[in-house]
């Protein structure tokens, strides 16, 4: 696995909410919360704690296991190869590091367009909420768990 570069997750990242967002935020909300420009403190995460999956020496997926938190954070794949899975074999991943490292129980923020994923991957609700972006706009958003007992 290469180091992963912040521009690139920043870029990666952008391009899966506006494709995966725009049927559930409306445009103005989505411009806000992708700006060009990648911001300060982005690659302070990137280095801290994002992992990459790549195809044909493309990033085509990336994620963030926050051991602070016990959250999984910036689970994202790229337009291009949404559909084929890689989504959850970054959340397996992540789940199996979170294992490896002691985490019983992991948690997340998911937006509304992703939340029919993770529950197919064995999350739970537990209360709908608003995220509060570092952009300076309010997402409506999921909280959701799951107990690692049953990853291997």
């Amino acid at each position: 696995m290469r180091a992963i570069d912040t521009d690139e997750v920043w870029q990666l990242r952008n391009a899966a909410i506006l494709r995966g967002c725009a049927e559930v935020y409306d445009a103005k909300t989505l411009e806000i919360w992708t700006p060009d420009e990648t911001p300060t403190g982005f690659a302070e995460l990137v280095t801290r704690g994002f992992y990459g999956l790549e195809q044909d020496q493309q990033l085509v997926a990336v994620g963030m296991l926050d051991e602070d938190s016990n959250k999984i954070e910036g689970l994202f794949v790229s337009p291009e190869y949404m559909g084929r899975k890689l989504g959850a074999q970054m959340l397996a991943f992540l789940e199996q590091l979170a294992v490896a490292r002691g985490i019983k129980v992991l948690s997340l923020d998911a937006s509304l367009n992703a939340a029919n994923f993770y529950l197919r991957c064995g999350y739970r609700i537990i209360r709908n909420e608003t995220y509060h972006s570092p952009a300076g706009i309010n997402l409506p958003s999921v909280l959701m768990e799951k107990r690692l007992t049953d990853v291997s």
